[in-house]
């Protein structure tokens, strides 16, 4: 007689019959096997929670960083709500007082910044704050010149003893951005009187006392390959 053909396998349904829950968020649905007597509950179950509890620290998580985010924005706001009462600093700490007055002397330099300047400036002042470095990548002609420039003056206006270098990419932009900031602090009122020293690669800037000097270093960052000569002996 020929071998009879193994039986068909049950279909899922029948093996997966029991419904047990179902996970709004997450679109789970959990069931009890009946036919191998085999319970995916508890597994599920606890998957379930574990995605719960995930989901929640990244909820919690992601609200920090944009509290962290708009802190800045902020603080900004407050500034253009101008001081309090009495004139004060309202308790501020020294750094508060110079970032305040870095934001004011970005918009007294007689140009209206775009909104890509300000976004550039907004990323320099968080760069310069958590003291690491920003890479701003654009076309052509879109500001980012005179951005640096515009920020840098704030910068030194505002801030004790800072030291600033930028590396160009060749004599003529190096220059060029040295100029351009040596042109926003003139723009500042009084700014002129406190230009100590400038040539082609330096500005010093005289602070509110005697030894407080700002520096800008404005230097040519030309990158250079090896060369390889080959020779030829007889």
């Amino acid at each position: 007689m020929p071998r009879q053909p193994p039986p068909p396998p049950p279909h899922p349904r029948t093996i997966f019959s029991k419904f047990v829950a179902r996970n709004l968020q997450s679109d789970y649905e959990v069931y009890i096997a009946t036919e191998k007597n085999i319970s995916f509950e508890t597994p599920f179950t606890t998957e379930l929670a574990s995605l719960e509890r995930s989901a929640t620290r990244t909820v919690e998580t992601s609200g920090s960083k944009r509290l962290l985010t708009n802190r800045l924005d902020l603080f900004v706001q407050k500034k253009r709500r101008g001081a309090n009462a009495n004139g004060g600093d309202d308790g501020a700490i020294p750094g508060d007082a110079y970032v305040r007055e870095l934001c004011h002397l970005l918009d007294v330099m007689g140009l209206e910044r775009t909104t890509s300047q300000k976004t550039f400036h907004k990323a320099f002042l968080r760069a310069t704050l958590a003291h690491i470095y920003v890479l701003i990548v654009t076309p052509r002609r879109w500001g980012k010149t005179t951005s640096v420039g515009m920020f840098v003056a704030a910068l030194l206006l505002s801030t004790p003893e800072m030291w600033v270098s930028i590396f160009s990419t060749g004599q003529r932009a190096s220059s060029g951005l040295l100029d351009m900031v040596y042109k926003m602090v003139c723009a500042v009122p009084g700014g002129s009187a406190r230009v100590a020293r400038k040539n082609q690669e330096q500005l010093f800037i005289k602070g509110d006392e005697v030894l407080d000097v700002r520096r800008l270093y404005s230097y040519l960052s030309s990158v250079q390959g090896a060369s390889f000569r080959s020779h030829t002996y007889t």
